[in-house]
């Protein structure tokens, strides 16, 4: 009797061989369960990574400028088309900034802040309809007062959303110019 208690049965090697396989179909479940939320987090993240890039507020079609006086006098006023892609995001217009700069002296940045429909001043620009821009909507953007530069020089405008990223472009005047479209 003594030899048949020291040995296992087949019955408990089954006991422990279904064990292991219980705790290897445990672990194996909760590594794909950890695995498809790495996988859906890295999907959400994608996704809104993708929209806050192309929640840029864009300067669409030409820029505009008119003279303080005749020719040869400082710009006056900058006005110009600005877009969101139909994929961005919503931007509300009265937490965004435009700022701009020009060659008569750089080291002056001027910074607009949202003044409404016809609210153009010294420092907030003006724009038609709703502080709400959505998607796919076109807006024109105007700029008062900006004092300069002359015909010769340059200016840049950077609209800076509060999500999305900042679109800056530099335009250059011709000698001759009088006031109209504006070529970068």
């Amino acid at each position: 009797m003594r030899k048949k208690d020291e040995a296992f049965s087949g019955l408990e090697a089954a006991i422990i061989v279904i064990a292991l396989v219980v705790v290897a179909a445990v672990f194996g479940i909760s590594v794909m369960s950890s695995g498809f939320y790495a996988s859906d987090q890295a999907k959400t993240t994608t996704t809104s990574g993708y929209k806050l890039a192309s929640s840029t507020v864009y300067i669409e079609g030409g820029v505009y400028a008119s003279l303080l006086g005749g020719a040869g006098t400082s710009l006056d006023k900058v006005w110009f088309a600005g877009g969101i892609p139909e994929t961005g995001q919503a931007q509300d217009l009265r937490d965004m900034i435009i700022v701009y700069t020009h060659s008569v002296d750089s080291s002056i940045v001027r910074e607009y802040t949202y003044g409404g429909p016809g609210g153009e001043t010294a420092t907030t620009f003006g724009v038609e309809g709703d502080p709400i821009m959505l998607p796919g909507e076109k807006r024109t953007f105007r700029l008062a007062q900006v004092n300069g530069p002359i015909p010769g020089g340059w200016f840049t405008i950077e609209v800076k959303p509060k999500s999305g990223a900042a679109t800056f472009v530099t335009y250059h005047l011709p000698d001759s110019f009088q006031g109209g479209s504006v070529l970068t």
